[in-house]
Protein backbone atom coordinates (compact mmCIF):
# COMPACT_ATOMS: atom_id res chain seq x y z
CA UNK A 1 0.00 0.00 0.00
CA UNK A 2 1.10 3.50 -0.87
CA UNK A 3 0.97 5.23 2.49
CA UNK A 4 1.63 9.31 2.92
CA UNK A 5 2.20 10.53 6.53
CA UNK A 6 2.23 13.95 7.99
CA UNK A 7 4.23 14.82 10.92
CA UNK A 8 7.24 13.01 12.85
CA UNK A 9 6.17 13.50 15.85
CA UNK A 10 6.41 10.22 18.73
CA UNK A 11 3.35 9.05 16.29
CA UNK A 12 4.55 9.41 13.26
CA UNK A 13 7.50 8.52 13.61
CA UNK A 14 6.08 4.97 14.89
CA UNK A 15 3.75 4.70 12.64
CA UNK A 16 7.15 5.34 9.87
CA UNK A 17 8.71 1.86 11.81
CA UNK A 18 5.52 -0.23 11.77
CA UNK A 19 4.07 0.65 8.64
CA UNK A 20 7.67 0.45 6.86
CA UNK A 21 7.92 -3.15 7.98
CA UNK A 22 4.76 -4.51 6.89
CA UNK A 23 6.27 -4.14 3.61
CA UNK A 24 3.75 -0.77 3.17
CA UNK A 25 5.72 2.15 0.66
CA UNK A 26 5.35 4.84 3.24
CA UNK A 27 6.79 8.38 2.74
CA UNK A 28 6.62 11.21 5.35
CA UNK A 29 6.28 14.98 4.83
CA UNK A 30 7.84 17.47 8.19
CA UNK A 31 8.91 20.51 8.22
CA UNK A 32 12.25 19.72 10.38
CA UNK A 33 14.68 18.61 8.14
CA UNK A 34 17.27 16.85 10.71
CA UNK A 35 14.19 14.81 12.55
CA UNK A 36 12.96 14.01 8.96
CA UNK A 37 16.23 12.76 8.02
CA UNK A 38 17.06 10.70 11.43
CA UNK A 39 13.78 8.91 10.62
CA UNK A 40 14.53 8.07 6.68
CA UNK A 41 18.13 6.88 8.35
CA UNK A 42 16.37 4.20 10.64
CA UNK A 43 13.43 3.24 8.77
CA UNK A 44 12.78 2.32 4.80
CA UNK A 45 10.97 5.13 4.04
CA UNK A 46 10.98 8.53 1.77
CA UNK A 47 10.56 11.74 3.06
CA UNK A 48 9.81 15.05 1.65
CA UNK A 49 11.05 18.17 3.73
CA UNK A 50 8.06 20.91 3.89
CA UNK A 51 4.45 22.06 4.84
CA UNK A 52 2.22 19.02 4.63
CA UNK A 53 -1.13 21.41 4.19
CA UNK A 54 0.91 22.59 0.86
CA UNK A 55 -1.27 21.72 -2.10
CA UNK A 56 2.39 21.12 -4.36
CA UNK A 57 3.93 19.24 -1.33
CA UNK A 58 1.09 17.06 -0.97
CA UNK A 59 1.13 16.24 -4.97
CA UNK A 60 5.47 15.72 -4.91
CA UNK A 61 4.68 13.09 -2.32
CA UNK A 62 1.87 11.31 -4.34
CA UNK A 63 -1.00 12.05 -1.89
CA UNK A 64 -3.13 12.05 -4.61
CA UNK A 65 -2.33 8.05 -4.98
CA UNK A 66 -2.28 7.26 -1.89
CA UNK A 67 -4.06 4.50 -0.22
CA UNK A 68 -4.17 5.84 3.07
CA UNK A 69 -3.13 9.58 3.83
CA UNK A 70 -2.18 10.34 7.68
CA UNK A 71 -1.78 13.51 9.51
CA UNK A 72 -0.51 13.56 13.16
CA UNK A 73 1.54 16.65 13.46
CA UNK A 74 1.11 18.65 16.85
CA UNK A 75 -1.65 21.08 14.98
CA UNK A 76 -5.43 20.44 14.75
CA UNK A 77 -6.13 23.13 11.95
CA UNK A 78 -3.22 21.59 9.54
CA UNK A 79 -4.09 17.89 10.05
CA UNK A 80 -7.93 18.91 8.95
CA UNK A 81 -6.82 20.87 6.23
CA UNK A 82 -3.74 18.38 4.89
CA UNK A 83 -6.43 15.39 4.95
CA UNK A 84 -9.24 17.90 3.02
CA UNK A 85 -6.59 18.51 0.02
CA UNK A 86 -5.31 14.69 -0.17
CA UNK A 87 -9.00 13.73 -0.41
CA UNK A 88 -9.53 16.32 -2.91
CA UNK A 89 -6.94 15.11 -5.45
CA UNK A 90 -7.40 11.71 -4.95
CA UNK A 91 -6.34 9.64 -1.31
CA UNK A 92 -8.31 6.73 -1.00
CA UNK A 93 -8.51 6.98 2.81
CA UNK A 94 -7.91 9.70 5.37
CA UNK A 95 -7.01 9.88 8.57
CA UNK A 96 -6.50 13.06 10.67
CA UNK A 97 -5.39 13.33 14.64
CA UNK A 98 -7.50 16.08 16.39
CA UNK A 99 -7.38 17.10 19.78
CA UNK A 100 -9.47 20.03 20.24
CA UNK A 101 -13.22 18.85 21.91
CA UNK A 102 -14.50 21.04 19.22
CA UNK A 103 -13.54 19.86 16.28
CA UNK A 104 -14.39 16.48 16.98
CA UNK A 105 -17.76 17.26 18.14
CA UNK A 106 -19.71 16.41 14.91
CA UNK A 107 -17.83 13.54 12.89
CA UNK A 108 -20.95 12.92 10.56
CA UNK A 109 -20.04 15.99 8.94
CA UNK A 110 -16.37 15.71 9.26
CA UNK A 111 -16.77 12.51 7.06
CA UNK A 112 -19.48 13.68 4.62
CA UNK A 113 -18.90 17.65 4.83
CA UNK A 114 -15.51 17.80 4.70
CA UNK A 115 -14.05 14.24 2.73
CA UNK A 116 -12.32 13.15 5.74
CA UNK A 117 -12.18 9.63 6.78
CA UNK A 118 -11.59 9.56 10.10
CA UNK A 119 -10.94 11.78 13.20
CA UNK A 120 -9.06 10.16 15.99
CA UNK A 121 -8.48 12.22 19.37
CA UNK A 122 -5.63 10.60 21.18
CA UNK A 123 -6.93 12.24 24.54
CA UNK A 124 -10.75 10.65 23.82
CA UNK A 125 -9.53 7.52 22.90
CA UNK A 126 -6.95 7.36 26.49
CA UNK A 127 -9.94 8.66 28.34
CA UNK A 128 -12.40 5.27 26.92
CA UNK A 129 -9.05 3.02 27.73
CA UNK A 130 -8.90 4.19 31.07
CA UNK A 131 -12.85 3.82 31.58
CA UNK A 132 -12.06 0.30 30.77
CA UNK A 133 -9.69 0.08 33.07
CA UNK A 134 -11.67 1.32 36.06
CA UNK A 135 -13.95 -1.62 35.09
CA UNK A 136 -11.29 -4.23 36.26
CA UNK A 137 -9.23 -2.29 39.21
CA UNK A 138 -7.15 -5.22 39.22
CA UNK A 139 -6.48 -6.22 36.16
CA UNK A 140 -3.91 -5.06 34.12
CA UNK A 141 -4.97 -4.35 30.95
CA UNK A 142 -8.36 -4.46 29.32
CA UNK A 143 -9.67 -4.61 25.92
CA UNK A 144 -13.05 -5.04 24.38
CA UNK A 145 -14.23 -7.19 21.08
CA UNK A 146 -16.61 -7.72 18.86
CA UNK A 147 -18.28 -4.80 19.44
CA UNK A 148 -18.27 -4.60 23.31
CA UNK A 149 -19.99 -8.14 22.83
CA UNK A 150 -16.97 -9.49 25.03
CA UNK A 151 -13.87 -8.53 26.91
CA UNK A 152 -10.35 -9.13 26.74
CA UNK A 153 -8.03 -9.33 30.24
CA UNK A 154 -4.74 -9.58 31.28
CA UNK A 155 -4.42 -10.94 34.49
CA UNK A 156 -1.82 -11.57 37.40
CA UNK A 157 -1.69 -14.97 39.35
CA UNK A 158 -1.73 -14.53 42.76
CA UNK A 159 -0.14 -17.24 45.86
CA UNK A 160 -3.82 -17.35 47.04
CA UNK A 161 -5.51 -17.72 42.80
CA UNK A 162 -7.43 -20.87 42.83
CA UNK A 163 -6.08 -20.90 38.98
CA UNK A 164 -2.90 -21.91 40.21
CA UNK A 165 -1.46 -25.22 39.65
CA UNK A 166 -4.42 -25.71 36.90
CA UNK A 167 -4.05 -27.39 33.44
CA UNK A 168 -6.51 -24.92 31.28
CA UNK A 169 -8.35 -28.74 29.97
CA UNK A 170 -9.26 -28.43 33.94
CA UNK A 171 -10.35 -25.39 33.88
CA UNK A 172 -14.17 -25.89 33.92
CA UNK A 173 -13.05 -27.38 37.61
CA UNK A 174 -12.35 -23.83 39.23
CA UNK A 175 -15.19 -22.11 37.08
CA UNK A 176 -18.54 -22.35 35.32
CA UNK A 177 -18.15 -19.62 32.84
CA UNK A 178 -17.34 -19.90 29.68
CA UNK A 179 -14.05 -18.03 29.04
CA UNK A 180 -10.89 -19.15 27.29
CA UNK A 181 -7.08 -18.22 28.58
CA UNK A 182 -5.19 -18.11 25.04
CA UNK A 183 -1.82 -16.23 26.17
CA UNK A 184 0.38 -16.68 28.81
CA UNK A 185 3.46 -14.43 29.92
CA UNK A 186 5.96 -16.23 32.11
CA UNK A 187 9.05 -14.18 32.83
CA UNK A 188 10.25 -13.54 29.07
CA UNK A 189 8.42 -16.26 27.94
CA UNK A 190 4.94 -15.83 25.32
CA UNK A 191 2.72 -18.81 24.97
CA UNK A 192 -0.47 -19.78 23.03
CA UNK A 193 -0.79 -22.52 25.75
CA UNK A 194 -2.78 -26.02 24.83
CA UNK A 195 -5.13 -27.99 26.57
CA UNK A 196 -1.71 -29.46 28.54
CA UNK A 197 -0.99 -25.69 29.94
CA UNK A 198 -0.39 -25.99 33.48
CA UNK A 199 -0.49 -22.21 35.01
CA UNK A 200 1.73 -21.21 38.07
CA UNK A 201 2.35 -18.00 40.25
CA UNK A 202 3.25 -15.07 38.85
CA UNK A 203 1.93 -16.01 35.16
CA UNK A 204 0.24 -13.56 33.47
CA UNK A 205 -2.97 -14.96 31.53
CA UNK A 206 -4.87 -12.96 29.14
CA UNK A 207 -8.63 -14.20 29.11
CA UNK A 208 -11.44 -13.53 26.53
CA UNK A 209 -15.16 -14.47 27.04
CA UNK A 210 -18.78 -12.76 26.79
CA UNK A 211 -18.60 -9.32 28.91
CA UNK A 212 -20.89 -10.95 31.14
CA UNK A 213 -18.64 -14.07 31.52
CA UNK A 214 -15.55 -12.42 32.22
CA UNK A 215 -16.96 -10.26 34.81
CA UNK A 216 -18.25 -13.50 36.72
CA UNK A 217 -14.73 -15.34 35.88
CA UNK A 218 -13.50 -11.84 37.61
CA UNK A 219 -15.51 -12.07 40.60
CA UNK A 220 -14.71 -16.10 40.97
CA UNK A 221 -10.90 -15.88 40.86
CA UNK A 222 -11.14 -13.77 44.04
CA UNK A 223 -10.15 -10.83 42.56
CA UNK A 224 -11.04 -7.49 43.99
CA UNK A 225 -14.12 -6.01 42.01
CA UNK A 226 -14.51 -2.98 43.82
CA UNK A 227 -16.88 -0.53 42.19
CA UNK A 228 -14.78 2.41 41.62
CA UNK A 229 -17.37 5.29 42.79
CA UNK A 230 -15.08 7.84 43.10
CA UNK A 231 -11.93 9.11 41.08
CA UNK A 232 -9.29 12.09 41.82
CA UNK A 233 -7.94 13.45 38.59
CA UNK A 234 -4.44 15.04 39.64
CA UNK A 235 -4.57 17.34 36.70
CA UNK A 236 -7.23 19.16 34.14
CA UNK A 237 -5.74 18.71 30.69
CA UNK A 238 -7.78 16.85 28.03
CA UNK A 239 -7.47 13.55 29.05
CA UNK A 240 -9.45 15.25 32.39
CA UNK A 241 -12.31 17.04 30.08
CA UNK A 242 -13.13 13.65 28.22
CA UNK A 243 -12.81 11.78 31.37
CA UNK A 244 -15.25 13.70 33.77
CA UNK A 245 -17.49 13.98 31.54
CA UNK A 246 -17.46 10.08 31.08
CA UNK A 247 -17.47 9.26 35.32
CA UNK A 248 -20.33 12.03 35.68
CA UNK A 249 -22.64 11.03 33.29
CA UNK A 250 -22.26 7.25 34.99
CA UNK A 251 -22.80 9.19 38.58
CA UNK A 252 -19.54 9.28 39.94
CA UNK A 253 -17.79 11.00 41.79
CA UNK A 254 -15.39 13.12 40.74
CA UNK A 255 -12.33 15.67 42.14
CA UNK A 256 -9.96 17.71 40.16
CA UNK A 257 -6.84 19.28 40.64
CA UNK A 258 -5.56 22.04 38.90
CA UNK A 259 -2.27 24.42 39.10
CA UNK A 260 -3.44 26.37 35.98
CA UNK A 261 -5.94 28.74 37.18
CA UNK A 262 -7.42 29.51 33.88
CA UNK A 263 -8.18 25.74 33.37
CA UNK A 264 -9.49 25.29 36.68
CA UNK A 265 -11.78 27.58 36.42
CA UNK A 266 -12.90 25.90 32.44
CA UNK A 267 -13.63 22.81 34.33
CA UNK A 268 -15.45 24.28 37.07
CA UNK A 269 -17.53 25.69 34.83
CA UNK A 270 -18.14 22.95 32.08
CA UNK A 271 -18.95 20.67 34.93
CA UNK A 272 -20.65 22.06 38.23
CA UNK A 273 -21.23 18.49 39.65
CA UNK A 274 -17.85 18.00 39.84
CA UNK A 275 -15.11 19.26 42.86
CA UNK A 276 -12.29 21.20 41.01
CA UNK A 277 -9.33 22.48 43.24
CA UNK A 278 -7.15 25.19 42.03
CA UNK A 279 -3.88 23.82 43.67
CA UNK A 280 -0.04 22.69 42.89
CA UNK A 281 -0.73 18.88 41.79
CA UNK A 282 3.10 17.80 43.55
CA UNK A 283 2.11 18.59 46.56
CA UNK A 284 1.24 16.06 48.76
CA UNK A 285 0.26 17.73 51.62
CA UNK A 286 -2.36 19.47 49.45
CA UNK A 287 -3.52 16.09 48.17
CA UNK A 288 -3.66 14.69 51.80
CA UNK A 289 -6.22 17.69 52.85
CA UNK A 290 -7.99 16.74 49.65
CA UNK A 291 -8.44 13.45 50.84
CA UNK A 292 -6.52 11.56 48.19
CA UNK A 293 -6.49 8.74 50.67
CA UNK A 294 -10.27 8.09 50.18
CA UNK A 295 -10.76 7.93 46.62
CA UNK A 296 -11.32 4.59 44.97
CA UNK A 297 -9.27 5.72 42.15
CA UNK A 298 -6.45 8.36 41.10
CA UNK A 299 -5.28 9.28 37.98
CA UNK A 300 -1.84 11.04 37.36
CA UNK A 301 -3.34 12.96 34.25
CA UNK A 302 -0.89 16.37 34.31
CA UNK A 303 1.15 17.06 31.15
CA UNK A 304 4.77 16.21 32.61
CA UNK A 305 6.10 12.21 32.83
CA UNK A 306 7.90 12.82 35.83
CA UNK A 307 5.28 14.53 37.96
CA UNK A 308 3.30 11.49 36.85
CA UNK A 309 5.68 9.24 38.09
CA UNK A 310 5.97 10.97 41.42
CA UNK A 311 2.45 11.66 42.14
CA UNK A 312 1.28 8.00 40.98
CA UNK A 313 4.02 6.59 43.53
CA UNK A 314 3.06 9.00 45.96
CA UNK A 315 -0.54 7.78 45.50
CA UNK A 316 0.28 4.02 45.60
CA UNK A 317 1.74 4.50 49.47
CA UNK A 318 -1.47 6.50 50.84
CA UNK A 319 -4.16 4.77 48.52
CA UNK A 320 -4.75 1.49 48.33
CA UNK A 321 -7.43 2.06 45.06
CA UNK A 322 -6.62 2.20 41.85
CA UNK A 323 -3.84 4.06 40.45
CA UNK A 324 -3.46 5.12 37.13
CA UNK A 325 -0.50 6.86 35.38
CA UNK A 326 -0.29 8.88 31.78
CA UNK A 327 2.38 8.94 30.41
CA UNK A 328 4.03 10.65 26.73
CA UNK A 329 6.96 8.98 26.43
CA UNK A 330 7.36 4.99 26.06
CA UNK A 331 11.01 5.14 27.37
CA UNK A 332 9.88 5.44 30.38
CA UNK A 333 7.65 2.48 30.64
CA UNK A 334 10.79 0.35 31.96
CA UNK A 335 11.19 2.44 35.19
CA UNK A 336 7.29 2.09 36.46
CA UNK A 337 7.58 -1.44 35.83
CA UNK A 338 10.04 -1.75 38.12
CA UNK A 339 8.38 0.37 40.67
CA UNK A 340 5.37 -1.41 40.26
CA UNK A 341 3.07 0.95 38.43
CA UNK A 342 1.86 -1.30 35.91
CA UNK A 343 -1.69 0.95 34.98
CA UNK A 344 -0.10 3.08 32.41
CA UNK A 345 -1.82 4.56 29.57
CA UNK A 346 0.14 6.33 26.68
CA UNK A 347 -2.27 8.09 24.57
CA UNK A 348 0.02 8.50 21.69
CA UNK A 349 0.53 4.43 21.85
CA UNK A 350 -3.47 4.21 22.08
CA UNK A 351 -3.78 6.09 18.69
CA UNK A 352 -0.82 4.50 16.86
CA UNK A 353 -1.87 1.08 17.31
CA UNK A 354 -5.63 2.28 16.72
CA UNK A 355 -3.95 3.91 13.06
CA UNK A 356 -2.30 0.38 12.13
CA UNK A 357 -5.62 -1.62 13.12
CA UNK A 358 -7.22 0.74 10.71
CA UNK A 359 -4.13 0.81 8.15
CA UNK A 360 -4.05 -3.00 8.35
CA UNK A 361 -7.92 -3.74 7.86
CA UNK A 362 -7.12 -1.54 4.56
CA UNK A 363 -4.77 -3.92 3.33
CA UNK A 364 -7.28 -7.13 1.93
CA UNK A 365 -10.09 -5.88 0.31
CA UNK A 366 -10.72 -8.54 -1.92
CA UNK A 367 -10.63 -11.51 0.76
CA UNK A 368 -11.92 -11.79 4.22
CA UNK A 369 -12.07 -8.41 6.20
CA UNK A 370 -10.20 -7.66 9.06
CA UNK A 371 -12.33 -5.83 11.44
CA UNK A 372 -9.98 -5.34 14.22
CA UNK A 373 -6.60 -5.68 15.01
CA UNK A 374 -5.15 -5.92 19.09
CA UNK A 375 -1.39 -5.98 19.44
CA UNK A 376 -1.06 -8.00 22.91
CA UNK A 377 1.92 -8.77 25.11
CA UNK A 378 4.19 -5.62 24.41
CA UNK A 379 3.41 -5.88 20.18
CA UNK A 380 4.72 -9.96 20.36
CA UNK A 381 1.39 -11.30 20.31
CA UNK A 382 -1.53 -10.21 17.70
CA UNK A 383 -5.24 -10.91 18.41
CA UNK A 384 -7.15 -10.38 15.13
CA UNK A 385 -10.91 -10.14 14.00
CA UNK A 386 -11.71 -11.68 10.82
CA UNK A 387 -15.06 -11.46 9.19
CA UNK A 388 -14.98 -14.44 6.79
CA UNK A 389 -15.34 -14.03 3.24
CA UNK A 390 -17.47 -16.79 1.52
CA UNK A 391 -14.31 -17.70 -0.97
CA UNK A 392 -12.12 -18.76 1.83
CA UNK A 393 -10.84 -22.34 1.66
CA UNK A 394 -11.50 -22.72 5.67
CA UNK A 395 -15.08 -22.81 5.21
CA UNK A 396 -16.86 -25.90 5.86
CA UNK A 397 -13.54 -28.03 7.45
CA UNK A 398 -13.74 -29.55 11.26
CA UNK A 399 -11.26 -27.33 12.89
CA UNK A 400 -9.31 -30.59 13.53
CA UNK A 401 -8.68 -31.22 10.29
CA UNK A 402 -7.62 -28.12 9.58
CA UNK A 403 -3.77 -27.89 8.63
CA UNK A 404 -2.91 -24.19 10.45
CA UNK A 405 0.59 -22.64 10.87
CA UNK A 406 2.08 -23.12 14.68
CA UNK A 407 1.86 -20.48 17.21
CA UNK A 408 -1.60 -20.03 16.07
CA UNK A 409 -4.84 -20.46 17.96
CA UNK A 410 -8.31 -19.79 17.06
CA UNK A 411 -10.31 -18.75 20.00
CA UNK A 412 -13.86 -17.83 19.25
CA UNK A 413 -16.45 -17.28 16.55
CA UNK A 414 -19.23 -14.77 16.36
CA UNK A 415 -21.74 -16.12 14.54
CA UNK A 416 -24.99 -13.92 14.16
CA UNK A 417 -25.31 -12.90 18.00
CA UNK A 418 -23.54 -16.17 19.75
CA UNK A 419 -20.22 -16.14 21.01
CA UNK A 420 -18.69 -19.78 20.19
CA UNK A 421 -15.88 -21.21 21.65
CA UNK A 422 -15.22 -23.86 19.30
CA UNK A 423 -14.01 -27.45 19.27
CA UNK A 424 -12.18 -29.85 16.74
CA UNK A 425 -15.69 -30.89 15.04
CA UNK A 426 -17.08 -26.94 14.68
CA UNK A 427 -17.02 -25.39 11.22
CA UNK A 428 -16.28 -21.97 10.04
CA UNK A 429 -18.99 -20.56 7.88
CA UNK A 430 -19.18 -17.61 5.67
CA UNK A 431 -19.75 -14.06 7.17
CA UNK A 432 -18.19 -15.77 10.62
CA UNK A 433 -16.46 -13.51 12.43
CA UNK A 434 -13.77 -15.29 13.44
CA UNK A 435 -10.92 -13.72 16.39
CA UNK A 436 -7.55 -16.05 15.86
CA UNK A 437 -4.03 -15.01 18.18
CA UNK A 438 -0.24 -15.73 16.52
CA UNK A 439 2.54 -14.59 17.21
CA UNK A 440 3.16 -13.81 13.11
CA UNK A 441 2.88 -10.57 12.07
CA UNK A 442 1.90 -11.71 8.25
CA UNK A 443 -1.35 -12.35 8.78
CA UNK A 444 -3.31 -10.44 6.58
CA UNK A 445 -6.45 -12.95 5.45
CA UNK A 446 -8.03 -15.57 7.24
CA UNK A 447 -6.66 -18.60 4.69
CA UNK A 448 -2.91 -16.54 5.72
CA UNK A 449 -3.57 -19.27 8.92
CA UNK A 450 -3.14 -22.15 6.87
CA UNK A 451 0.12 -24.39 5.94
Amino acid sequence: MKIVIVGAGVVGESLCSELSEEGNDVILIEKREEVLNRIIDTNDITGLVGNGASYENLFEAGADKADVFIAVTEADELNIISCIIAQKIGAKYTIARVRNPEYSADKKFVREGLGISMMINPEEEAAKSIMNKLKFPNATSVDSIFSNRATILELEITKESSLKGIMLKDLDKVTSEKIIIFIVKRGNEVFIPSGNFVLEEDDSIYVTGTSDAVVKFYNEMGYQHKNINSAMLIGGGTISHYLTERLLKIKKQVKIIESDRERAEKLSRSYPNAIVIKGDETDQELLLNEGIKNYDAVLALTDKDEENIVISMFAESVNEGKVITKMSRTLLLPILEEKGLYSVIVPKKVIADIIIRVVRSKINVKGSKMNTLHRLVDNNIEAIVFEVSPQSKIIGIPLKDLKVISDLLIVCILRDEELIYPGGDDIIQAKDKVMIVTLKRTIEDIDDILE
